[in-house]
């Protein structure tokens, strides 16, 4: 990855055909060439087609010279196919400067479409982004909504803003057309013109393979979304991915960093630093957010009164995940900034040698505890700090980060609050020696459920290179801030991210003499301390700010939106809730004696009549060597199947193209899943959100048949029945292990209702499910405000893990300004 172009290989992205014609030659000389040369530029594949990097081709090129046969009459002995390239071909002009990308117009050195700070979205954008990810993005969408409607509703935003002679297009054919061929059509166009833009740009293309997935179930909804997006405001890029994430609840691989957060880490990062950063690296860059926000942060900078003109960072990022580089590149381009993405097919970033410069920050939110690639039973590498444990690499990213650190640089990594205290021997040698080599500068624990895949609360490490190295660590607590936002979410409000910025500004400026266990003077809602090195080797190294910070007290009551008040908020919120299912469920029990028994209408049929059942892959097809946390296509085990539902499996996964080879082992919508061998138990149903995924051979499925007159939903419950569950067990019991087999369960009796019956009793089950949650949730947050009421009547601290981690709605009036702090006013 080259560092001072500013993209990955500079230039744009050649085909085969391409190269040949840049350097005179046939088509199967350029073959020749890749398969005998060992040091040939290695090509990326995307949408079926391998693209070149120019720069790889131009650099691999000048260094061979036109051997004698092949020179025309004005090149001589020291004529390479470099300078060749230079003077003609399709890419000469891509090759000599690289085309422009197409960026908003600025204004006072600030892009116009970068969010200012504490800037508010537009009501109206927000009405229509809701539009378009209510029911058309399922009739859009389809089965492939997950990833194939946001990369739709992104190509299309970015289109409209940066490509008005595209756009037009596409409004033109999205005007002319009618039926399911126009879709393909229109749908064909926006991925064209959307690849032909990334290319340009020197990124890989891949927007027309993931919408090809897409089936529109009528043209006028596509047309629908077209006409939608183009009513959005030039900002509402953000506000798409964010309403997306919250309908789609993504996973811990794939969620995307809350716009707050990577604002804070960026703040936070370029606060630290002496000087602003020149240069920005993401080794896992999801969506794009945390360079964004470097982005952001420097153009505050700049424009804030007596900033000075520094020129914006360059950013620079990798991932494995395919389907998120054309979506992070769009992000960067809406900002006005150029970016050097990068596809990462196989392998962690610290598998290969850092090509580029050190870098001035680092910033990342890697996936937890993914196990390491070749299953190893010692890790191998160069690890100055100690080998992470082959289980997880939690600690191997902090490693990575300061491995390309520049001096004077720093990195913000978000990391799981257990890599900071966890008992494992091989992480706590490994905090051990950041701590002895002083490269931990703060910690800030932040809330829980800030994020869509995971509720798990997490910490910011901010890490300094150690030719910096400090003898104290700051640690923040931030988890009582933020309110509660739609869907259960914790959201982080400017005042926020300013009070962590403040706290840290403070407590950096507090200086060695400051007693180790005295608390500063911080923001009353970030409690914080600094703590020296013998202090840390007392307390076992521990990186958890729990485990630093003296107790609170609870703040005083009756100011509205309290820390105080907001438990009591919460109960109110949740007996509503609770007296509204109760009244919805009220007439069930009456309604349930008063009906008919039904019983003259049941018929008894075999789960073989009803139901298609595939027993899961074999081991032969689908080995634990196939599974590997880099792959996208996630595989069900037993243990995934808990209370009626198929869980995550986290990093049980497979590539993609051996999924599509066992076809026929892939789950669909409302598909039953049964443990096949094990422990037998209640079967669990495949929701739609879970399209494609695998099962294992300890598996077997159920898919109802459409002319049965059964549905999932009803024949889920009833092969949950205990009676039910004990009859497979009876069958698997009979072998020496406990094993059903296809034959046995296809035998099962079930005695089926009519199916408006079905319906009805699956809908009022559902609905004392949702009565039985909200009650569950009532009591624990009672449970809650019972120990912040004990707390505050006794003066008594209690231990944080017995507090509420509620919403805390402040506004943050007559701060004092800090001369320190270059950004967010």
């Amino acid at each position: 990855m080259e560092n001072g172009t500013g993209r990955p290989d500079g230039g744009g992205l050649l085909t085969r055909a391409q190269i040949a014609e840049m350097a005179g030659v046939t088509r199967t000389a350029v073959t020749t060439w890749e398969r005998r040369e060992p040091d040939f530029p290695v090509p990326r594949r995307t949408g079926g087609r391998d693209y070149f990097y120019a720069s790889e081709v131009l650099r691999w090129f000048d260094g061979r010279r036109v051997p004698p046969r092949r020179r025309t009459p004005e090149e001589d002995g020291t004529t390479t196919y470099g300078d060749r390239a230079r003077r003609h071909g399709p890419a000469a002009t891509a090759v000599r400067t690289g085309p422009e990308t197409p960026v908003p117009a600025r204004r006072s050195g600030r892009a116009l479409l970068a969010p200012g700070p504490g800037e508010e979205p537009n009501p109206r954008d927000v009405a229509v982004v809701r539009e378009l990810m209510g029911p058309l993005a399922e009739n859009v969408g389809g089965a492939d909504r997950e990833v194939g409607y946001l990369s739709l509703l992104a190509a299309l935003h970015f289109l409209r803003v940066t490509e008005a002679d595209a756009w037009r297009e596409v409004t033109r054919c999205a005007d002319s057309g009618d039926g399911a061929r126009s879709s393909s059509a229109l749908l064909r166009l926006v991925g064209l013109r959307t690849d032909s833009a990334l290319r340009s740009a020197g990124i890989l293309p891949g927007m027309q393979d993931a919408l090809s997935h897409l089936e529109p179930r009528r043209f006028q909804d596509l047309v629908t979304v077209v006409r939608l997006v183009g009513e959005l405001g030039s900002r509402a890029f953000q506000l798409i991915v964010n309403e997306y994430e919250e309908r789609t609840r993504l996973r811990s691989r794939e969620f995307f960093t809350p716009l707050p957060v990577a604002h804070l880490m960026a703040a936070l990062g370029h606060n630290a630093r002496s000087s602003a950063p020149r240069s920005v690296y993401d080794p896992y860059f999801r969506g794009g957010e945390l360079l964004g926000a470097a982005a952001d942060v420097a153009a505050w900078a700049r424009n804030r009164p007596g900033g000075c003109e520094e020129p914006p960072p360059r950013l620079m990022g990798q991932t494995p995940k395919r389907e998120t580089l054309p979506l992070a590149s769009m992000n960067l381009a809406l900002r006005g900034v150029q970016c050097a993405l990068r596809l990462r097919t196989a392998g962690r970033p610290w598998e290969e040698a850092w090509a580029g410069k050190p870098v001035d920050l680092v910033l990342t939110n890697p996936p937890f505890n993914m196990k390491d690639t070749l299953r190893e039973t010692t890790r191998g590498g160069h690890w100055p700090y100690g080998p992470p444990p082959v289980g997880n690499d939690n600690l191997a990213y902090p490693q990575y980060a300061l491995s390309v650190l520049a001096e004077g640089g720093r990195a913000a990594v978000v990391m799981p609050n257990k890599a900071g205290n966890s008992d494992n021997a091989a992480e706590t040698a490994i905090r051990t020696a950041f701590v002895e080599r002083g490269v931990v500068e703060c910690v800030v624990a932040l809330p829980d459920k800030l994020f869509s895949g995971t509720s798990v609360p997490v910490c910011v490490w901010l890490l300094r290179h150690p030719a910096d190295a400090g003898n104290h660590v700051l640690f923040l607590d931030a988890r009582d801030l933020g309110g509660m936002g739609r869907g259960g979410r914790r959201v982080l409000a400017l005042d926020d991210v300013v009070a962590v910025l403040d706290a840290y500004l403070i407590l950096r400026r507090g200086g060695a003499a400051r007693p180790d266990d005295e608390v500063p003077e911080t923001p009353e809602t970030v409690p914080g301390v600094r703590v020296d090195r013998r202090t840390l080797r007392e307390r076992g190294c521990s990186l958890n700010p729990i485990d630093h910070i003296p107790g609170r007290s609870a703040p005083d009551a009756g100011g509205a939106g309290t820390a105080a008040a907001d438990p009591w908020a919460k109960i109110e919120e949740l007996l509503e809730r609770s007296r509204e299912l109760d009244e919805c469920t009220a007439g069930l029990r009456a309604a349930s004696a008063a009906a008919p028994s039904g019983r003259e209408s049941l018929c008894e049929v075999a789960l073989e009549d009803l139901c298609d059942i595939q027993t899961g892959a074999s081991h032969a097809l689908l080995a634990p060597k196939d599974r590997t946390p880099h792959g996208t296509v996630p595989v069900v085990f037993p243990r995934h199947l808990r209370d009626g539902r198929v869980c995550d499996p986290g990093e049980e996964r497979v590539p993609e193209e051996l999924a599509r080879r066992l076809a026929r082992y892939r789950l669909r919508p409302d598909d039953i899943v049964c443990v096949r061998a094990g422990t037998m138990g209640a079967p669990s149903l495949v929701r739609w959100d879970q399209e494609g995924w695998l099962m294992s051979s300890n598996l077997i499925r159920l898919r109802c048949r459409e002319d049965t007159g059964v549905l999932s939903a009803y024949l889920l419950l009833v092969l949950s029945r205990a009676s039910a569950v004990d009859w497979v067990k009876d069958r698997a019991a009979a072998t020496a292990a406990p094993f059903i087999t296809k034959a046995a369960l296809g035998r099962q009796k079930v005695l089926l209702p009519p199916l408006s019956v079905q319906q009805e009793t699956a809908e009022r089950l559902a609905l004392l499910e949702e009565r039985s949650l909200a009650h569950r949730e009532l009591a624990e947050e009672i449970t809650r405000a019972r120990g912040r009421l004990l707390e505050r009547l006794t003066g008594t601290p209690l231990p944080h893990d017995l507090l509420p981690h509620d919403p805390r709605l402040t506004t943050r009036s007559d701060r004092a300004g800090d001369s320190e702090r270059n950004l967010l006013p």
